[in-house]
Formats: structure tokens, C-alpha cells, sequence
């Protein structure tokens, strides 16, 4: 492992633990007399920040290493674009934060990028897989990977539908509605074709790839209980979730940048 993915993953350890630890232990005289609310709102965005930026850099990296013709060149583009998305919308949620003093903006316009953000990434994480296809590697015959898809996409239905109906059934101004419903649905757009790449990338180069696929499924799937966490503040005014939220996004950015920082890696060897 490279050095920068090492303090990478130290520094999304000790972000995390600080919000887990507030999550579960909110009396405790380190939250109530040290990290206050205020530290914490800074602490949380600079985090995202960080993490959001090292994943757009590293990406915009991969992307030149790839030839012109290379159709994973495209995929890493609009990875990248995706990337870059999430950095915007956390952007201007960090200057609702850090300079207005808002901890929660909701709907605001990071909105549109974080969205924006999302199908990107959902038509780059399609372009990876027609890509790999397309290559002659042994990842497998196409009538596997439809079985593999159908399935991810029933598992997922089974498991986020009964998670959102509250929300649904929660009255709530429609724009509000419609994007707390709105990232979910994305989520598990995003992991049906993950789960793909990570069972195709097993098949060759020693399984090295997971090691790429598997930080960013773990970054889909945070962004996911993130998103459910985020909705069911929202919709249903459940308290004492946004430490875990804010938790759960930070270690979402903080595995996208380690997915791409080894694939720089893998591609520099």
C-alpha cells in the first residue's frame, strides 16, 4: 500500500471514529467541553472536503495515464465528472456551514450537483462495465453477469422499499420529498453495476482490482445508508442521527478516494 493511501485511510479512520463517538457517547466530556458542536460542523465539512478533493485529483490522474482510444479512459472521465459533482455540492454545502453557521441546507442547490454527481457516475460505472467486456479479459460470460445484475437489483428493492415507505408515507413539502426518495433510488443504481465490476475484476490480474472495486462499493454502499439516514432526519424529524449521517458520508468520500488512489497505484506498477 502507497503512502498517500495509508494516511489517507488513517485520516478517515480518525474522522469517522470522532462522529461514531459522538453518535454513542454524547455526554461525554470530549463533546461537551472540546469537540462542541461548532468544531464538529468543521471538523465534519473540511473532512468531506478533503476526502471529495484527493478522489477528483486522483481521478483527473487516472484519466491521463489512459490512451485517447481506451474506452476506460471515457469510464474514468465520467467517473471523474461524477467526482467532481460531490465536490461541488459539498462545496457550497460548506459555505452554508462554515460561513453561514447552517449545519443542515435542505433542499438546497448542492442538490443539483450532487445529483448530477450521481448519474455520472451511474453512466461511467456502465461505461466500466461494457468496457471490460469489450476487452476479451476473462471476466465471464454475458448471461452471468444479466443473473448478477437481476439479483443485485432484487436484493436491493427487497431491502431499500420497506426502509423508505415511512418517508413516503411522511408528508413533506415535494421537492423534498422527491430527493430524499431521489438519492436512494440513485444508490442502488450505482450498486447493481459496482457489484458487477467487483465480481469481474475477481476474475483476473490476482484479484488486485478489488482492491479498486471494493473501496468503491464500500463508498456506494456508505453514500447509501448516508442517503436513508439523511432521509429519515428529514422526513421523519428523528433525532440524533446526523452524527451517524455525517459519518457515514465521510467514510462514503473518504472510500471513493481510496478506490481511485489504487488505481493510480495499480496503473503507476
Amino acid at each position: 500500500m502507497s503512502r498517500s493511501r495509508l494516511l489517507l485511510w488513517i485520516a478517515l479512520a480518525a474522522a469517522t471514529a470522532v462522529f461514531i463517538g459522538k453518535a454513542l457517547f454524547p455526554g461525554a466530556s470530549l463533546y461537551t467541553g472540546v469537540l462542541t458542536a461548532r468544531r464538529l460542523l468543521w471538523i465534519g465539512s473540511l473532512s468531506k472536503l478533503l476526502f471529495a478533493t484527493v478522489g477528483v485529483v486522483a481521478a483527473a490522474g487516472v484519466v491521463r495515464r489512459f490512451e485517447a482510444d481506451n474506452p476506460a479512459r471515457r469510464a474514468w472521465l465520467l467517473l471523474t465528472l461524477g467526482l467532481g459533482g460531490f465536490l461541488a455540492g459539498q462545496s457550497i454545502l460548506g459555505y452554508f456551514q462554515l460561513v453561514e453557521g447552517r449545519p443542515i441546507v435542505f433542499p438546497s442547490p448542492a442538490d443539483l450537483f450532487f445529483v448530477l454527481g450521481s448519474v455520472c457516475l451511474v453512466i461511467a460505472l456502465l461505461s466500466f462495465v461494457r468496457a471490460y467486456a469489450a476487452s476479451g479479459l476473462p471476466i465471464g460470460d454475458p448471461r452471468e453477469r444479466w443473473l448478477l445484475a437481476l439479483g443485485a437489483a432484487v436484493l436491493c428493492a427487497a431491502i431499500v422499499i420497506p426502509i423508505l415507505r415511512p418517508v413516503v408515507q411522511t408528508p413533506a413539502p415535494p421537492l423534498e420529498k422527491l430527493l430524499n426518495l431521489a438519492y436512494p433510488l440513485l444508490d442502488v443504481l450505482l450498486l447493481i453495476p459496482m457489484l458487477l465490476l467487483l465480481r469481474m475484476s475477481s476474475r483476473f490480474w490476482g484479484g488486485r482490482l478489488w482492491a479498486v472495486w471494493g473501496a468503491l462499493v464500500a463508498g456506494v454502499l456508505f453514500t447509501a445508508a448516508g442517503d436513508i439516514l439523511f432521509a429519515y432526519q428529514s422526513a421523519l424529524g428523528l433525532g440524533r442521527l446526523e452524527d451517524l449521517f455525517d459519518a457515514m458520508y465521510i467514510l462514503s468520500f473518504g472510500c471513493f478516494a481510496a478506490g481511485v488512489l489504487a488505481q493510480r497505484d495499480l496503473l503507476r506498477e
